[in-house]
């Protein structure tokens, strides 16, 4: 068997793959749907804890102190989150930056430096 030959196999069976991963998404997607309507329809028209969370959620619009501590706990959770990720991101920038730079001396080593910052932030002249 020559190369092309070989190459052409591969192709089929990467394709038979590509094909058979698509179906297989599709089927967990309609079971998963599946299964959701059923637990609905065997929920219908009856008392469950979810009319318990509907008749907490009321109280808690009703109790505006309880309701502003909770919006605040959300809000204090949602600035750490996205100083979390800030602070994740400048990591990845910095760890990825030595190689960056090297390729691009190797590519042009008369290119000159943007002068931002090891982790991506701008130089401190630029800020505000």
């Amino acid at each position: 068997m020559n190369e092309l030959e070989y190459r052409l196999r591969a192709q089929k069976y990467d394709a038979w793959l590509r094909i058979g991963q698509v179906f297989i998404k599709w089927i967990v997607i309609g079971f998963i749907a599946w299964c959701v309507e059923g637990s609905i329809q065997s929920l219908a028209g009856k008392s469950t804890l979810a009319d318990f969370s509907v008749y907490l959620i009321g109280d808690l619009k009703a109790n505006k102190v309880i309701s502003h501590i909770i919006t605040g706990l959300f809000g204090l959770c949602g600035i750490g989150f996205g100083m979390r990720e800030r602070r994740l991101k400048r990591q990845a920038i910095k760890q990825s930056s030595n190689r960056i730079v090297e390729l691009e001396k190797r590519w042009d080593p008369n290119r000159t430096s943007s002068g931002l910052r090891i982790d991506g932030r701008s130089r401190p002249e630029d800020e505000p």
